[in-house]
């Protein structure tokens, strides 16, 4: 296994294998990018005591298993919010860009009709650690698949993940995004929110499956522990498109929601 995602060299990103995903080894898994636009947002934002409230990341492009570049301006900076845009370029294209919300943290009385709930996912008891892609759910119906984050990021499955739009799992992310540089809870939920169309991934027929080109996570309140817990529900219409709604929790209850678009798509044959 690789130490990271990526490496930086300069004001380069070099992706590793571990950042790879399974529909083409020519590309990476759209929670590569994702993990690193959040990570370079919360860098960019360390100093204003504001948190990542929501991150909208559009997958313009296939991502290239291939050096990126950055780019990240400020829209709006307030005291009590600020909004990024970032976008990560290969060969000077750009092939996705992000928008990251950030809030002022104050305290708040609540009343319990207010609240979020406090129920959440059962334990992860003595269930194996496998990869997605050991599970069935990468997306390719079993088989052939290369390395990257599928075989990376750590999962054990609750129920689900069987190709039929669902999924209840407990996820960890054992190496950080840029190979040097801390991964904060924040960052790996962020990785691994991406995860939702492959563990509810929704096989239409045995070489038809289900792709996403975009996500919206929004967290509540960052995460804790090193495992993430993700329900995963996916649905589709007639006309090739469909919607993956994606809960997120930690050991303590739920931490935010991910919504992301699909579109049919034939299975990647590989070899």
């Amino acid at each position: 296994m690789d130490q990271s995602l990526f490496v930086r060299q300069g004001e380069t990103y070099v992706p590793t294998a571990s950042a790879g995903g399974p529909w083409s080894p020519s590309h990476l898994h759209g929670g590569s990018p994702t993990g690193l636009l959040a990570l370079l947002m919360e860098q960019a934002t360390a100093d204003t005591g504001l948190r990542l409230s929501r991150l909208t990341v559009d997958l313009l492009r296939p991502v290239p298993a291939a050096p990126l570049t950055a780019e990240l301006a400020v829209v709006r900076a307030g005291r009590r919010l600020r909004v990024l845009q970032a976008s990560l370029l290969a060969d000077g294209v750009e092939v996705c860009r992000a928008s990251g919300l950030f809030l002022e943290q104050a305290g708040a009385e609540v009343p319990d009709f207010g609240r979020f709930e406090t129920g959440g996912l059962e334990p992860r008891g003595d269930r194996p650690v496998m990869t997605l892609a050991e599970v069935g759910g990468d997306g390719k119906g079993g088989g052939w698949t290369p390395r990257g984050l599928h075989t990376t990021a750590r999962i054990c499955v609750l129920d689900g993940v069987g190709g039929q739009g669902q999924g209840r799992v407990w996820m960890s992310l054992p190496v950080p995004v840029v190979a040097g540089e801390p991964c904060s809870s924040l960052v790996r939920a962020a990785t691994l929110s991406d995860f939702g169309n492959g563990i509810a991934q929704l096989r239409l027929a045995p070489d038809v499956g289900s792709i996403n080109s975009d996500l919206s996570l929004y967290l509540h309140r960052d995460p804790r522990g090193d495992w993430l817990g993700l329900d995963a529900r996916a649905r589709m219409q007639d006309n090739g498109t469909g919607l993956v709604d994606t809960t997120l929790y930690d050991e303590d209850g739920p931490v935010g929601r991910v919504l992301q678009a699909t579109l049919a798509m034939p299975l990647y044959a590989g070899g």
